[in-house]
Protein backbone atom coordinates (compact mmCIF):
# COMPACT_ATOMS: atom_id res chain seq x y z
CA UNK A 1 0.00 0.00 0.00
CA UNK A 2 1.47 3.33 -0.99
CA UNK A 3 1.62 6.47 1.14
CA UNK A 4 -1.31 8.17 -0.63
CA UNK A 5 -3.55 5.12 -0.14
CA UNK A 6 -2.62 4.97 3.53
CA UNK A 7 -3.50 8.64 3.96
CA UNK A 8 -6.86 8.17 2.24
CA UNK A 9 -7.74 5.20 4.43
CA UNK A 10 -6.64 7.01 7.58
CA UNK A 11 -8.68 10.08 6.62
CA UNK A 12 -11.78 7.93 6.10
CA UNK A 13 -11.20 6.16 9.45
CA UNK A 14 -11.04 9.52 11.21
CA UNK A 15 -14.13 10.80 9.37
CA UNK A 16 -16.24 7.75 10.27
CA UNK A 17 -15.02 7.73 13.86
CA UNK A 18 -15.92 11.41 14.17
CA UNK A 19 -19.44 10.82 12.84
CA UNK A 20 -20.08 8.02 15.31
CA UNK A 21 -18.48 9.85 18.24
CA UNK A 22 -20.49 13.02 17.57
CA UNK A 23 -23.71 11.03 17.51
CA UNK A 24 -22.91 9.56 20.92
CA UNK A 25 -21.99 12.99 22.33
CA UNK A 26 -25.35 14.24 21.03
CA UNK A 27 -27.22 11.54 22.93
CA UNK A 28 -27.36 8.60 20.52
CA UNK A 29 -27.40 5.25 22.28
CA UNK A 30 -25.53 2.84 19.97
CA UNK A 31 -26.95 -0.59 19.26
CA UNK A 32 -25.99 -3.31 16.83
CA UNK A 33 -28.64 -2.50 14.20
CA UNK A 34 -28.90 1.28 14.51
CA UNK A 35 -28.53 3.90 11.76
CA UNK A 36 -24.73 3.82 12.08
CA UNK A 37 -24.33 0.09 11.46
CA UNK A 38 -22.93 0.55 7.93
CA UNK A 39 -20.46 3.21 9.10
CA UNK A 40 -19.23 0.96 11.93
CA UNK A 41 -18.78 -1.95 9.52
CA UNK A 42 -16.83 0.22 7.10
CA UNK A 43 -14.76 1.60 9.98
CA UNK A 44 -13.89 -1.92 11.15
CA UNK A 45 -12.93 -2.97 7.63
CA UNK A 46 -10.73 0.09 7.07
CA UNK A 47 -9.02 -0.36 10.44
CA UNK A 48 -8.28 -3.96 9.54
CA UNK A 49 -6.79 -2.93 6.19
CA UNK A 50 -4.81 -0.03 7.65
CA UNK A 51 -3.45 -1.63 10.81
CA UNK A 52 -3.25 -5.23 9.58
CA UNK A 53 -5.08 -8.47 10.15
CA UNK A 54 -3.05 -9.51 13.18
CA UNK A 55 -3.74 -6.34 15.20
CA UNK A 56 -6.37 -5.65 17.84
CA UNK A 57 -8.08 -3.33 15.35
CA UNK A 58 -9.09 -6.16 13.06
CA UNK A 59 -12.21 -8.06 14.10
CA UNK A 60 -11.00 -11.56 13.37
CA UNK A 61 -14.52 -13.01 13.71
CA UNK A 62 -15.58 -11.06 10.63
CA UNK A 63 -12.39 -11.32 8.56
CA UNK A 64 -11.36 -14.94 8.18
CA UNK A 65 -8.32 -15.96 6.16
Amino acid sequence: MNHQSQNQILSKIIELDLIITRSIINGHNPSENDQYKEQREELNTLRCVYFGYETKYCNKKVFKK
